[in-house]
């Protein structure tokens, strides 16, 4: 899952659907496993706050992280793509390892 943070720390509009139905019905998600990159602003006392949110309500469900949430700082990073590549690189090999059985 990708992500940013707006406002105070929400998740953007085009995910607070699916936020407020994880946070609502809290569907077994026992079988699922994702990765998080969420992208922010260090300068905001809420940094990557988007992305911390859903990994929490998708960890509440059951979900399984793969690896490390990814957090990029737009105020450091020129191309917040580059370092998105360089962490996919390193998860790529973490889900070939799973028993998907």
């Amino acid at each position: 899952m990708v992500t940013s943070t707006h406002g105070a720390g929400e998740v953007p509009d085009n995910l607070q659907p699916f936020a407020e139905a994880l946070a609502s019905r809290q569907p077994d998600l026992n079988a699922l496993r994702y990765g998080i990159v969420s992208l922010g602003d260090s300068g905001y006392d809420t940094f990557c706050e988007g992305g911390k949110t859903l990994d929490r309500l998708l960890e509440a469900c059951g979900a399984t992280r793969v690896g490390e949430r990814l957090e990029i700082d737009a105020s450091l990073q020129e191309l917040p793509e580059d370092a998105a590549e360089q962490w996919l690189q390193s998860w790529l090999p973490q889900i070939h390892h799973l028993d998907l059985g």
